[in-house]
């Protein structure tokens, strides 16, 4: 693809951190080193609109409340004319709906990108009809695992020939040049305490009930085990936690720290990994620990028997099994386990989960249908 500058419409209609937020901005920051040019549309200021600005993009807000907003649609069209977009690509399912929309009344190429169970949810409002217009718009459909296309194909009439997979990619940079202390100072604990982080905002597919079950029971089991949850708490499901945490016999340890934007720092410290997931469609954290060097506990939810090889670069668990995650805790424990799993781990995700190349599968997309 030569001549003149190729210009790319951004779009994801959530605001906050999170996994595909995380996957939005990684791919924008390498996206800037390349020949494109992108234009960003949010709903909001927010976490997402800072990060933007961090890469050197300045954000347009358009709000897209509501399920079919033609406002929305029209003001994007605008935009789509005045800075002479070559392609759209849009994240999360409400702005897949809205930029297949724009790619059929712009007669543009269009990616929709899908990251989790929770894009294709049996609850969501008129998913048949969002469904049937990503169809028709976009140009390819990303999955983020194998697990999330076998789902996208069961649940959708999405047509398969426009399904590819690209999985999420993480810089291993970030995580060689983080910096390594400093967290049991902060939480007060002794030298050899072992931390057990978990990253991810309280929601209900994160299964943090069972977490806590399993603190529970770490608590009169070994002491010295602290359990370190990262991410935004979501206040009628963080009191339901509390509660369960009220009504151990023996207090559990664990540190509730909400949003830490020194998340990499936080994995280096860590003894363990731990995912409790009860659904994961790709787990950009359990990517992030591979190449941070901590051994990793995960569930068998999706995502992680895609990322992770039993045993061998990681121990699978089953979901909903607070003893599962006791026993595996216990068993990193063992320093010939811990270092043959971290070793494997990290090879296993450079090879396969660098941004690098998560770049490159984007960008053969972008040009494909750009010549076209």
């Amino acid at each position: 693809m030569t001549g003149t500058v190729k210009t790319i419409l951004h779009l994801i209609d959530t605001t906050g951190p999170g996994g595909a937020e995380t996957v939005f901005i990684n791919l924008l920051k390498e996206l800037q080193r390349t020949e494109f040019r992108n234009v960003v549309v949010l709903r909001g200021e927010g976490w997402v609109a800072d990060q933007v600005r961090n890469v050197g993009i300045a954000p347009r807000f358009i709000d897209s409340k509501g399920s079919f907003n033609l406002g929305y649609i029209k003001a994007l069209r605008q935009l789509v004319i005045n800075e002479s977009v070559d392609l759209i690509h849009a994240h999360l399912l409400g702005s897949n709906v809205y930029g297949a929309l724009l790619a059929l009344i712009c007669r543009k190429p269009m990616i929709a990108t899908f990251h989790g169970a929770v894009d294709v949810a049996a609850g969501e409002r008129f998913l048949r009809a969002k469904f049937s217009i990503i169809g028709w718009g976009a140009s390819a459909i990303v999955c983020v695992s194998r697990r999330l296309q076998e789902e996208l194909a069961e649940r959708s009439s999405l047509p398969s020939r426009k399904i590819h997979l690209i999985y999420n990619g993480v810089d291993p940079d970030l995580f060689c040049e983080a910096p390594a202390s400093g967290l049991k100072e902060e939480l007060g604990l002794p030298p050899e305490a072992t931390v057990v982080a978990s990253i991810g905002n309280i929601r209900p597919a994160k299964g943090y009930e069972h977490l806590v079950e399993a603190a529970i029971k770490m608590a009169k089991l070994d002491p010295s085990v602290h359990f370190v949850v990262v991410g935004h708490q979501r206040e009628s499901l963080f009191k339901q936690l509390e509660a369960q945490m009220a009504r151990a016999e023996e207090s559990p340890r664990i540190h509730w720290l909400g949003f830490r934007s020194d998340v990499a720092g936080i994995l280096r410290q860590a003894d363990i990994f731990l995912l409790p997931s009860l659904s994961e469609g790709f787990s950009i954290s359990t990517v992030e620990a591979m190449m941070a060097g901590v051994p990793i506990i995960a569930t068998r939810s999706g995502g992680p028997e895609e990322i992770l090889s039993d045993s061998e670069t990681g121990l699978l668990i089953p979901i909903k099994d607070p003893d599962a995650i006791v026993g595996a805790v216990q068993r990193l424990k063992d320093p010939t386990l811990r270092r043959r799993v971290i070793e494997k781990a990290r090879q296993n995700a450079l090879e396969r989960f660098s941004l690098g190349s998560m770049l490159e599968a984007y960008r053969g997309l972008y040009e494909r249908f750009i010549r076209r």
